[in-house]
């Protein structure tokens, strides 16, 4: 019996594909317009189609090759609406209007199933007219037949070691799909006999002490519970783990920090310095950045711009992207590609540096959808077919 199949539009590094790969889907084609997350989608996922193009370049006649699928899944991207980008959040962003390619492709490839995922604010934006922008989404989709449920889902309720709370959609040309049922974890073991949340700790103590310049690690020891059991299978080694090269005076400011504390904790004199002058304290101090996190408890949100945001529990750096991807709930086999990290788009543009104006290591993770709770979809679709 062949498998049900899927294409991805949005693709990025391919969390979403893993998932429903691991739920026993197959992925037909996947949509990517960077090239350095395109890669490493290509990397993991060798017997798909890439097409690594702007999803609004893509014409009606190719996407209606792959009428026939049975599932769309796509996340547009958030940028435009998402509260990390607030403080530059504008209304004729030309990306906030990428969910009406979303819906392009489901008219001309008519999938029985639909999956959506986005970052919870997209039920609060505003379009240029003053209507809500999720409206106007839901009201195309249901003109195309489809029978739609929505619904915020965190990822720590699917035994994701990270508190991550997202906006999900799933659509059906035949019945509703009920997503209330669906999670498996919670904080307490209940009346549901539900297992209790993965903390961070139990996420990655496992994995060895990273050094610099050292990208790849055998493992030093045996996997300690089940979640990391999960994360290991398939690989024998443990790759995207290198530390971030901290100065002396960075690692003497994390020093300071508690866990759940933040660099607000660190005395000024290990603030950060105003550019240009290292003799003179920045007057700007951010609490989100350097967050020293709860070993007992499930990570805090990872984001696309995570890696100056945490320290590790017990070590004074920030995370590794292989740290970050336990967090996401990437298996180790799983492998990234492009730099480890890059200075800001707009600081590439400023000083020239336009190849690497691409999604890196960091961002790749930071943006994906966790394999887990597409996974944990998946098998809710499944159920359906």
């Amino acid at each position: 019996m062949s498998k049900p199949t899927f294409i991805d539009l949005f693709a990025g590094a391919g969390g979403a594909s893993t998932g429903l790969i691991n739920a026993g889907f197959e992925c037909i084609s996947a949509i990517e317009i960077d090239d350095w997350a395109a890669d490493t989608y290509e990397l993991n996922h060798p017997s798909t189609k890439v097409i690594r193009s702007d999803i609004q370049k893509v014409q009606d006649k190719e996407l209606k090759k792959f009428k026939g699928v049975d599932l769309i899944i796509g996340g547009p991207p958030c940028q435009g609406f998402s509260i990390a980008a607030s403080n530059r959040r504008k209304k004729d962003d030309p990306r906030n209007h990428l969910y009406l390619h979303y819906v392009r492709a489901v008219e001309m490839i008519k999938p029985k199933f639909i999956i959506v995922e986005n970052v919870k604010e997209i039920v609060k934006f505003k379009l240029e007219n003053g209507e809500l922008l999720l409206n106007d989404f839901i009201n195309r989709l249901v003109k195309l037949g489809y029978k739609l449920n929505w619904r915020m889902l965190n990822a720590k309720n699917f035994g994701v070691p990270q508190d991550r709370i997202r906006f999900f959609l799933v659509g059906s040309l035949a019945e509703k799909i009920i997503l209330e049922s669906i999670e498996t974890h919670s904080e307490e073991n209940n009346l549901f006999k539900l297992k209790p949340f993965i903390s961070l700790e139990e996420a990655i103590n496992d994995l060895p002490i990273p050094v610099r310049d050292v990208d790849e690690y055998s493992y030093n020891n045996k996997p300690l519970n089940d979640y990391q059991n999960k994360m290991r299978k398939g690989s024998d080694k443990v790759y995207n783990h290198e530390p971030m090269r901290h100065t002396q005076r960075i690692i003497e400011r994390f020093k300071h920090i508690p866990i759940n504390g933040s660099i607000l904790n660190a005395p000024s004199s290990h603030r950060n310095r105003t550019r240009g002058d290292v003799d003179v304290l920045s007057e700007k101090v951010y609490s989100q950045n350097h967050r020293r996190l709860n070993p007992k408890e499930p990570s805090k949100t990872i984001t696309a711009s995570f890696y100056s945001s945490f320290i590790h529990s017990y070590q004074d750096r920030n995370l590794t992207v292989r740290e970050a991807a336990r967090i996401q709930g990437f298996p180790d086999k799983f492998r990234f590609l492009g730099k480890r990290t890059t200075l800001s788009n707009k600081l590439l543009a400023k000083k020239g540096i336009h190849e690497d104006i691409h999604l890196d290591q960091f961002n790749q993770v930071g943006n994906a959808v966790s394999p887990i709770v597409s996974e944990a979809l998946g098998k809710l679709i499944l159920k359906h077919l």
